[in-house]
């Protein structure tokens, strides 16, 4: 049997399907994340084989094969020199004699995502997770994007920036730089801690330093539905980045008058009032053929997509 394989190598975790050639899904897993700028490339090497390598364990194949086609959508993966260290962490790894590089996709997790949430002509994916990309095509094939340089030089409008934003009002508040905030109870009582002096030993320790302050976001949009006005803003001002995003996008593809599908992604949008429906309000009002596409679909059956339609 000839053997598909797609890979959502997120900031968060890589989830990992293989298919037959008809794209029935035969078996998957999941593991850590894949982005090398934020793990290294020593774990993201680790989390990729071992996620493909759980997946293969699991079609129970007697015999070594090599994948008919494999698309490997992976965050962080934004410059060529990105893509040739992901194709180095590929085929230096326990799972070289599987993939033929001939038949291997390696490309931004933003493509794969795209491609399973819309088969519209024009098309752009906007993520708000725990980085932040938008990425479109249009019907001419042309390209564009915005955002999605990680966590030191882009991100706005991620589940980081507003976890970061977050900590840094508790920290304005605690020195009288800045306004009192609801935020200097409710971080604390989320992370299970008692002082602005434990929160910063909390910060600067540990691993996986984007996605634990990533996951604030949570605790600012139920702070701001508590009415802080604080939480408020920032959830706000990271609206209007994910917005200016999708604007910057909308504009390079020549889309701000044609029909297009808009499918939004990631954890934050889950934050209805302060986030989501700020960004649906500014993009509608400003382009009137837009089309609301949330995701239905696992990336990772984008990345099954990609493939197949490159086989």
């Amino acid at each position: 049997m000839d053997y598909i394989l797609g890979v959502d190598g997120g900031g968060t975790k890589t989830f990992v399907q293989i298919t037959d050639i008809s794209g029935k899904v035969i078996s998957e897993s999941k593991y850590g994340s894949s982005n090398f700028k934020s793990m290294g490339i020593k774990a993201a090497r680790e989390n990729i084989s071992k996620a493909i390598l759980e997946a293969i364990k699991s079609i129970n194949h007697s015999n070594k094969f090599t994948f008919k086609y494999a698309c490997l959508g992976l965050a962080g993966n934004d410059t060529p020199m990105d893509d040739n260290t992901y194709r180095k962490i590929i085929f230096d790894s326990d799972i070289k004699d599987y993939m033929d590089p001939a038949h291997t996709i390696t490309c931004n997790d933003t493509r794969v995502g795209l491609a399973a949430g819309s088969n519209s002509k024009n098309r752009i994916i906007i993520i708000c997770g725990t980085g932040s990309s938008c990425f479109g095509i249009n019907e001419e094939g042309k390209e564009a994007k915005a955002n999605g340089w990680d966590y030191i030089l882009g991100d706005e409008g991620s589940g980081y920036d507003i976890g970061l934003n977050a900590l840094r009002a508790c920290i304005r508040a605690y020195d009288g730089r800045g306004e009192k905030t609801l935020l200097s109870v409710t971080i604390l009582e989320d992370l299970g801690i008692k002082s602005i002096t434990e929160l910063v030993d909390w910060a600067y320790s540990g691993t996986l330093f984007n996605n634990k302050i990533a996951a604030l976001a949570r605790t600012v949009c139920a702070t701001a539905e508590k009415g802080d006005k604080i939480s408020a803003k920032i959830l706000k001002e990271a609206a209007l980045e994910a917005v200016n995003s999708i604007n910057v996008v909308v504009n390079k593809l020549n889309l701000a008058d044609k029909v297009f599908d808009l499918v939004f992604v990631g954890k934050v949008f889950k934050c209805e009032k302060y986030f989501k429906s700020i960004v649906m309000e500014k993009i509608k009002s400003k382009f009137i053929k837009v089309n609301f596409v949330p995701l239905s679909e696992e990336p990772v059956q984008g990345a099954i997509k990609l493939a197949l339609k490159n086989l």
